[in-house]
């Protein structure tokens, strides 16, 4: 049971190069390895700030209404 917590805890802070290693040598925690990932892209997510490109009327004097 400690190898198993290692090895989760090694690829949680590994960098892609092992974590690819550690995921295609470890079949049976791939489920583990695949949760961190998705923690590891909601913290990415949460922690970018949202940047609002949305162009809607008003720019390049686009309009609604016919052209």
């Amino acid at each position: 049971m400690k190898d198993i917590q290692l090895i989760i805890e090694k690829y949680r802070n590994a960098d892609f190069e092992t974590r690819q290693y550690l995921f295609l040598s470890h079949r049976s925690l791939r489920n583990e390895f695949l949760e961190i990932e998705q923690q590891d892209a909601v913290e990415q997510l949460s922690a970018a700030p949202v940047k609002n490109r949305c162009c809607i009327g008003g720019f390049w004097g686009q309009s609604w209404m016919g052209a």
